[in-house]
């Protein structure tokens, strides 16, 4: 995902063409991710994730091997790749908080939502800081990375997009394996309920009408992940390459910053906010994603965009653990993925608006101007959790 992106911006100056191809398959997932909820309730959750890495496994290590054996990039398996883990990313998570609701009692979801974020930034770290080596390769003797100099006893060669796609195959299987260990031991108990896909979903968006202000909540603190996601795969790497003048370096260690300022916020947010509540926490936060926008719009120097970067993860990282513990407390487990879906078409119908009109050729010249955007709207965000911040706070938990 760090890869793909940047090949399109830089390697063959198409930022347009992966704006559409970002636009399509974001649509597509307007529809799956209606699905996924439906799923989440359904059936098993070990289930599900040995499922999508089984998946992930076959796809990407079968692109790999294509593009290896016949030296070319076909262009629409690369579309390809990166729809699939967009995909994978759209089940794996809703998955992943109703597993841990399931599996944890009501008085651990703060710790667990931390710990979760901690640990899925510090893999992102990794994975910037193995991007950034197969990306550029690395020589033996003196030699430097990110700026630094240092001698180097080994010798890595830039590895091709093939190479990478089958390096990510060989980790989903991986984590297929690991995953089938897991002890899968609920400490609730969910019914099967009757009816088609429609029929289920329904009762899902029935939950959210007969609680306004648990939608509010979920949609209102989602807004910043809106922007996130926009940024990192449509944004930040034209930004960096056309704007800032930067190298495939700069972007993966911008994509290390943004992960180590989300450990930060997962490792510091429970003590910062442990006397406020989720509500405000958020309001604080999405407010921070606001400042940072508008200095995105002013930023000069790829060293002040890293510390833009730090800070935007923290707003999205901490109003993120803010956010799940709420929707934990409020949400019962036998709807939560549908709860969830409703929340995720909202965010993907935003999404589609955002890509849609920056990837108009008026953006793509003047990015700065997608920043302050989505100051903007960050700030009415802000603006509306606070005009029902007394009566969210009183939502009663389950």
């Amino acid at each position: 995902m760090i890869y793909i992106p940047w090949y399109f911006v830089h390697t063959i100056n198409e930022p347009v063409l992966f704006g559409q191809i970002y636009f399509g398959i974001t649509c597509v997932s307007l529809f799956w991710g209606l699905y996924v909820g439906t799923l989440v309730d359904k059936y098993s959750r070990k289930k599900l994730f040995m499922s999508e890495n089984f998946f992930g496994a076959c796809v990407f290590g079968g692109i790999g091997v294509y593009t290896i054996m016949s030296g070319e990039v076909f262009m629409p398996l690369v579309g390809l790749a990166f729809a699939c883990t967009f995909f994978i990313y759209n089940l794996h998570y809703p998955t992943l908080y109703a597993f841990a609701q399931e599996l944890i009692e009501k008085e651990n979801y703060s710790k667990i939502s931390t710990w979760l974020e901690v640990q899925g930034q510090l893999t992102t770290v990794g994975g910037g800081a193995v991007a950034a080596l197969l990306m550029a390769g690395i020589s033996s003797g003196e030699t430097s990375l990110f700026g630094f100099s240092f001698y180097s006893p080994i010798h890595i060669e830039k590895w091709s997009l093939g190479q990478v796609f089958l390096l990510d195959g060989t980790t989903y299987l991986l984590s297929c394996i690991l995953i089938s260990f897991i002890k899968y031991q609920p400490t609730v108990n969910r019914f099967k309920e009757k009816g088609n896909v429609f029929q289920q979903l329904k009762i899902g968006v029935q939950f959210l009408k007969n609680n306004p202000l648990i939608f509010v909540f979920g949609n209102a603190a989602y807004f910043i992940f809106v922007t996130i996601l926009v940024t990192n795969y449509q944004l930040m790497p034209n930004f960096i390459s056309n704007v800032l003048n930067g190298d495939g370096l700069s972007y993966a260690l911008a994509d290390m910053v943004y992960a180590l300022g989300a450990v930060g916020a997962g490792l510091s947010t429970r003590i910062l906010f442990k006397r406020t509540s989720t509500v405000m926490g958020n309001i604080l936060l999405t407010l921070l994603g606001v400042l940072v926008f508008i200095s995105f719009a002013f930023t000069q120097e790829l060293s002040w965009l890293y510390v833009s970067l730090f800070f935007l993860a923290v707003a999205n990282s901490g109003s993120r653990i803010m956010r799940v513990v709420y929707i934990l407390k409020r949400v019962p487990n036998q709807v939560i993925g549908r709860s969830q879906s409703v929340f995720q078409v909202i965010n993907v119908i935003q999404r589609l608006l955002f890509i849609g009109l920056f990837t108009l050729p008026f953006f793509v010249d003047k990015i700065r101007w997608s920043f302050g955007i989505f100051a903007v709207c960050a700030f009415i965000a802000a603006l509306l959790l606070m005009f029902y911040y007394r009566k969210l706070i009183e939502v009663p938990e389950i």
